[in-house]
């Protein structure tokens, strides 16, 4: 009878033990550990627990052993055949899964890994990573590839590794970030991309390559969606151009009529070289309203000229450009030289208007020295015509002479200034008006026509 009892309360704490022992969540199609039943085998014991586990995890194998991890002993759930863990909204996929302990604290990815976070357009390749649960990271190694997908925008950027942070759909990249869309490559050495504020930024002098252009600064930001950046510090663009020479501009026309556009066109087509330099460049793309502007000590040099201000920016597609503060343009192959302090440029129309104290710096065309200037309430250029007016309370001056009048026109070819609107000009003390005075000021000559008339003889005028 005594034995019977004893065999009785065995098998009681027996069935105890088994009651709470916890049994691993494997949710799938294909999961070992389903009963034969529709419903998965889920332990009741702990809901708490439960809120800490994943919401799936599976695989269509499963093998489970016993581990010495760190000098504690762990359950080790060894997935296969399309194995998964999914955290949240964001699964992960790999050939073969660890999941070390029942809680999925750490889940080791294996071959074939694909993280897809459908939410956020986002899918991460590699070879192998790692899944954390507490600090919610997966980190891929051996050269992983993220690839963006959103609102018709496909960005792809390769590195040698990547964390990341599955909640805040943040990812760090590290050693030899290249991006990639469709209009440009980036490359770098390290680069944090912040989804939900559709921005990649990259910091240790980047650079970034496009159809003929290369931009370089100490750190980048790309907008995805808007495929605009902004470069800070020692922002820089060198480009290469290819432009008609304005000698046989006209020709060109004449063969473009006569359907011989492809053959003509480039054997008169120059390569142009062109730096533009500054402390931001800041390129925004939203269809009509896209720009480019370069902030602090902007300048901008080409084999012919060079362009300087405070501030230069580039619209509709660098058809219309206007410079801000102390503004300076030089036109080496005319010899002059303009100042003020705000410039704009239409290319449609050839046209340029300058104001804020605008001035005129004729040069001599070997040397660059000054032969003389022009100052006017405003002035004006004319590309096609290579023409400069300059209109308002015109002064000019040159090594000998000093000239006034309300309306002056510098023809820049040959090197004249037709100065009119009661006209004088001031030489060795003699003071002179006339109809029109006209002025060489590389040859320091002057014309007088149309009614000249001496003023007066004081030296102090």
């Amino acid at each position: 009878m005594k034995e019977i009892k004893f065999i009785f309360i065995f098998f009681y704490f027996v069935s105890l033990i088994h009651a709470h022992i916890d049994i691993p969540i494997l949710l799938g199609s294909e999961d070992v550990l389903r009963a034969n039943s529709t419903g998965p085998v889920i332990s009741k014991t702990n809901d708490k627990k439960k809120d800490k586990i994943p919401v799936m995890w599976g695989g269509s194998t499963l093998t489970q052993e016993e581990r010495l991890m760190n000098g504690f002993q762990m359950k080790v759930f060894i997935l296969g055949g399309g194995a998964y863990i999914t955290h949240k909204n964001v699964k992960l996929n790999a050939r073969e899964i660890e999941v070390i302990g029942e809680d999925a604290l750490i889940g080791n990815l294996k071959g074939q890994v694909v993280v897809e976070d459908k939410e956020n357009g986002a899918t991460l390749i590699a070879s192998k990573g790692v899944y954390d649960k507490l600090l919610g990271t997966v980190t891929l190694e051996n050269h992983p590839v993220l690839i963006h997908k959103k609102d018709g925008k496909t960005v792809r950027i390769s590195c040698h590794s990547i964390v990341r942070y599955l909640e805040e759909a943040k990812t760090v990249l590290s050693g030899k970030v290249v991006v990639t869309s469709l209009d440009f490559q980036v490359f770098g050495e390290d680069a944090v991309y912040f989804e939900k504020e559709d921005r990649i930024d990259l910091e240790n002098e980047p650079f970034l390559f496009s159809e003929n252009r290369f931009l370089q600064g100490k750190t980048l930001s790309y907008f995805v969606k808007e495929g605009s950046i902004t470069l800070e510090g020692d922002a820089a663009i060198y480009q290469v151009s290819y432009e008609k020479s304005n000698e046989n501009l006209e020709e060109s026309r004449k063969n473009s009529k006569e359907d011989k556009k492809t053959e003509s066109t480039e054997k008169e087509k120059t390569r142009i070289l062109s730096t533009f330099t500054g402390n931001q460049l800041i390129h925004k793309n939203k269809s009509s309203e896209s720009f480019t502007s370069m902030k602090g000590n902007a300048f901008l040099h080409r084999e012919d000229s060079e362009f300087k201000a405070e501030e230069i920016e580039s619209t509709r597609n660098n058809k219309l450009i206007q410079a801000k503060r102390n503004v300076t343009y030089l036109d080496k192959k005319n010899a002059y030289r303009m100042q003020g302090g705000y410039l704009e440029y239409d290319k449609e129309k050839g046209y340029s208007f300058l104001s804020e104290s605008p001035r005129i710096f004729f040069l001599d065309k070997k040397t660059f020295e000054e032969k003389g200037n022009l100052s006017s309430v405003f002035i004006e250029r004319f590309d096609e015509k290579k023409e400069v007016v300059a209109r308002g309370n015109v002064n000019i001056e040159t090594q000998t002479a000093k000239a006034a009048g309300e309306f002056a026109t510098y023809f820049e070819e040959e090197d004249k200034l037709v100065l009119e609107g009661n006209p004088t000009l001031v030489r060795d003390g003699t003071k002179v008006s006339a109809g029109r005075i006209i002025l060489f000021p590389s040859e320091d000559k002057a014309v007088l026509t149309d009614g000249l008339k001496v003023l007066n003889d004081d030296k102090k005028n």
